[in-house]
């Protein structure tokens, strides 16, 4: 395959997750609305967020959220060498051994829930504690269809199919907001677990199923522990599962600081979270899982010089999808959260609160998904101890930051520290990528992100000169007032940020409108009469 269709393919696989990943993500998005719509914002709705911290430490410990990083090389391995039968044989052997295992964690978590919680939530009082309790106990099982279902996904990700799998958060949300609404005017801020446990099910469990069994899956129980695949599985696994990642530390120290913070702190800070991880999710995952088997077989394959390009040009989209959005979220971040919750039962406290905390987070965004490429870079081949290593360094090094951040400026310090932190971290994890790689390509990275970044503060400040005239014009404290400023700030923006990069020499700006924008016929021949 040469570089052109390589590049083709993963433009192409990329829009496939991205659509899927867009939708997932307003569905996200819907899902934490409904949070706000039925329960408010208040200390029944931070313990309900609070009750998700124990089930994503489990999630952590068996590296499920990173198991396409973990399971595609293995499986690709195979494939490239012609032995589709010994990778299902060896995707087998996981499925069996890791059920046992992970079950055997959940019945662990299910009968010390009480005790775990007064670790993971010290800061509440007791009736809060046991609303975690209750809440945790019911979300533990989902873990099981959601790590059985990233599994599936993985192998059909590993061929190069990426829609059932994105599909797989879509039928979560979707269940996460039917027992919200249907259930939560009955037995409160529980419909929502019970609505998650079921998403998780259906969306995780059983459509993977039915995919990966049409795609020809060979599944046998089997704990063949000793067949090279399962230990090279494990070799790689192991890493993932000892380490603290950064993104769930970080999230973790939000809750446990949080909840010595005031009531509906962690819900705050929650709802800005995802609002933030919209479009960063969206751009970074579908590239992230899009690039990653290419990446995996091109260094299977030996070709180090076009898998450092091909690095470099994901990174540089990176680049000019999510710095100015970034730039344009924080300047917009109030009535971006006057548009998406003035139909709720949040107060004026819980709008002024949210939009500081989206600024912040947003001032990490660019960070948080370029270290999760990285990440993948690293894993391409087969490295997965240097970014556990990293993030479990830091996680220790940076304790220090969010208490004293936390102590002194409360859920605002908190979102700060969380932004200085991952900063740092993407900073340290290129530096090593470079070094690891001998990508001649670093440079142009950097030169690509000064451009890019010194285009978008001096046309996100004029965006902010722009919304203060407008606000002071328009009722935009309603959905349609806050909606009018964000379609005309952005109107603006977004070309004036891509114009002056271009003016500044960025040509990939130009290259990718190119491959996204089908071409038109310089002339159009017309037949005579």
């Amino acid at each position: 395959m040469n570089a052109a269709t390589r590049n083709r393919r993963i433009l192409q696989s990329t829009g496939i997750v991205m659509g899927t990943i867009l939708l997932s993500r307003l569905l996200g998005f819907l899902r934490e609305w409904m949070v706000a719509h039925q329960m408010g914002s208040n200390a029944i709705t931070d313990s309900y967020y609070a009750a998700f911290t124990l089930p994503d430490f489990l999630n952590n410990l068996v590296a499920a959220g990173a198991l396409g990083l973990v399971f595609v090389p293995v499986f690709t391995k195979y494939l490239a060498e012609d032995r589709e039968d010994e990778a299902w044989h060896v995707f087998s052997t996981i499925i069996t051994f890791m059920t046992i295992a992970l079950g055997i964690l959940i019945l662990l978590g299910e009968v010390f829930t009480p005790q775990l919680v007064r670790l993971i939530a010290p800061g509440f009082h007791p009736a809060e504690q046991l609303k975690v309790v209750f809440l945790t106990r019911i979300m533990l099982p989902a873990q099981l269809f959601f790590y059985l279902g990233s599994v599936m996904g993985a192998a059909q990700n590993a061929k190069t199919r990426f829609l059932i799998p994105a599909l797989a958060a879509i039928v979560y949300n979707l269940g996460v907001i039917s027992g919200g609404w249907l259930l939560s005017p009955r037995i409160g801020v529980t419909g929502f677990a019970v609505g998650l446990l079921a998403g998780t099910f259906c969306g995780f469990f059983l459509l993977q199923s039915v995919a990966i069994w049409r795609m020809g899956a060979k599944f046998k129980l089997n704990l063949d522990l000793g067949h090279p695949g399962f230990r090279l599985f494990i070799k790689l696994a192991i890493p993932l599962m000892l380490a603290l990642s950064i993104e769930f530390t970080d999230n973790w120290m939000i809750r446990w600081f949080g909840s010595f913070l005031a009531p509906a702190s962690i819900t705050r800070l929650t709802f800005a979270r995802t609002l933030m991880l919209m479009p960063l999710s969206t751009v970074t995952y579908a590239i992230g899982v899009a690039s990653f088997p290419f990446l995996t077989q091109m260094h299977s394959e030996g070709k180090f010089n076009e898998l450092n390009r091909t690095l470099s040009a994901t990174l540089k989209g990176l680049v000019l999808c999510l710095v100015p959005i970034s730039a344009l979220t924080i300047v917009l971040s109030k009535p971006l959260i006057y548009f998406v919750f003035s139909h709720t039962r949040l107060k004026e406290s819980d709008f002024l609160a949210t939009s500081v905390a989206l600024a912040l987070f947003s001032l990490g965004m660019f960070a948080r998904g370029a270290q999760n490429l990285i990440s993948r870079g690293f894993n391409a081949m087969h490295d997965t101890a240097t970014p556990a290593i990293a993030g479990t360094a830091f996680t220790f090094l940076t304790l220090p930051i969010y208490w004293y951040s936390a102590r002194h400026w409360g859920f605002a310090g908190l979102t700060a520290a969380s932004s200085f932190t991952i900063v740092i971290y993407a900073a340290f994890l290129f530096f090593l990528l470079v070094r690891r790689t001998q990508n001649r390509h670093a440079g142009e990275i950097l030169l690509c992100f000064m451009k890019v970044l010194f285009s978008s503060v001096v046309v996100a400040l004029a965006c902010s000169r722009l919304t203060a005239w407008l606000e002071a014009r328009l009722v935009w404290q309603t959905a349609f007032g806050a909606l009018a400023v964000l379609i005309t700030v952005t109107a603006f923006g977004l070309p004036s940020i891509m114009l002056l990069a271009r003016l500044l020499g960025v040509m990939e700006i130009e290259a990718y409108w190119k491959k996204l924008v089908p071409r038109v016929p310089k002339r159009v021949l017309v037949a005579p009469e």
